[in-house]
């Protein structure tokens, strides 16, 4: 078993295919910087606070302030670009500053480490997009290619063969979430500033409300539910590879279900609250804490248990198909 998944491990890092999506990871957080830069605006400036930082909160809401009334004064439709983007900033800033004032936090810089690693998250569907594309051809390949039947010829159990492709499904899942948190995290300590403590002021996407948490047991479960969604679609892509043989559709369908899973569940749970029942509506875990679930009623604990349990069914039956069909066409 061991040798099976260091041959996989091998082959995985053999691939240019592999690197080029890691490159690719890293671009996209450079391209990030750029766009971050000519959008920014000037009116919010990079400040850390010091030890009279209440004082210095407040004059900066005030200044803030007077810079949002002054723009307000213009017509809206005569506005530049950089004015709106600055109205905008200014107005975001001034909730920011005025929530850690309300809880006797010393705010960090605006642009600062820990706001940069929960930034990451949204980036999971990209992914998402480069496991599906690993994961929806490892065993299609091998039936495309023919050498399906040298694994077969090997001592090892099908099982053990089914087994040791799926471990490698994890562990490319589990490589691809660390290695982009990790660019995220370099890329943090070198463009933004620290925090001066382990409280941060989250928000939430959906009603733009902030609360406090500790950040890093907040940030062990954002990625932790980043893991569990790529791990989802990855065996998604994993078992129709196995089942249909061919890795165009095992990558397209779940491909299909990441993009328009979101909006399928959007639909159907404005017609019925049955929709808790479908697995889309319960793979991004996140949406209990930076969201809303479709549901009101839906929990974490709901969602989690309906993943292990739907991971568990179709890993295990696709085990049993693979192990009892015939491979020799």
């Amino acid at each position: 078993m061991f040798n099976l998944i260091r041959n996989e491990w091998i082959k995985f890092f053999m691939r240019p295919m592999t690197w080029i999506m890691l490159a690719l990871i890293v671009l996209v957080f450079i391209f990030g910087l750029v766009i971050n830069h000519f959008t920014s605006g000037d009116a919010v400036e990079n400040k850390s606070y010091g030890d009279d930082w209440k004082t210095e909160v407040q004059a900066d809401i005030k200044d803030l302030s007077a810079k949002v009334a002054e723009i307000s004064k213009k017509d809206p439709s005569k506005l530049s670009f950089d004015e709106a983007i600055t109205k905008a900033n200014s107005e975001q800033e001034i909730r920011r500053l005025g929530f850690y004032l309300e809880k006797g936090v010393q705010p960090p810089a605006k642009h600062n480490v820990y706001d940069d690693l929960l930034g990451t998250s949204p980036l999971i569907n990209l992914v998402a997009l480069m496991v599906i594309v690993i994961a929806g051809s490892l065993m299609s390949r091998e039936h495309q290619q023919g050498t399906i039947k040298l694994l077969m010829i090997r001592p090892a159990s099908r099982v053990k063969i089914f087994s040791a492709k799926y471990i490698l499904v994890l562990l490319t899942s589990f490589i691809f979430v660390v290695f982009t948190y990790g660019v995220a995290g370099l890329f943090g300590l070198i463009t933004s500033k620290m925090n001066p403590s382990s409280k941060l002021a989250v928000t939430n996407m959906d009603t733009g409300n902030y609360k406090m948490v500790e950040f890093w047991p907040h940030l062990a479960k954002v990625i932790t539910n980043d893991f569990i969604m790529v791990v989802i679609l990855a065996t998604i892509a994993y078992v129709l590879s196995v089942l249909l043989r061919n890795t165009a559709t095992a990558q397209g369908i779940a491909l299909g279900l990441l993009f328009f899973g979101s909006l399928i569940v959007n639909f159907i749970a404005s017609k019925t609250e049955l929709v808790k029942y479908l697995w889309p509506a319960n793979w991004s875990m996140n949406q209990y804490i930076a969201g809303t679930p479709p549901v009101k009623e839906m929990t974490y604990q709901f969602s989690f248990g309906y993943n292990m349990i739907a991971l568990i069914i179709i890993v295990a039956l696709t085990a049993y198909i693979f192990n009892k069909r015939d491979i020799a066409n």
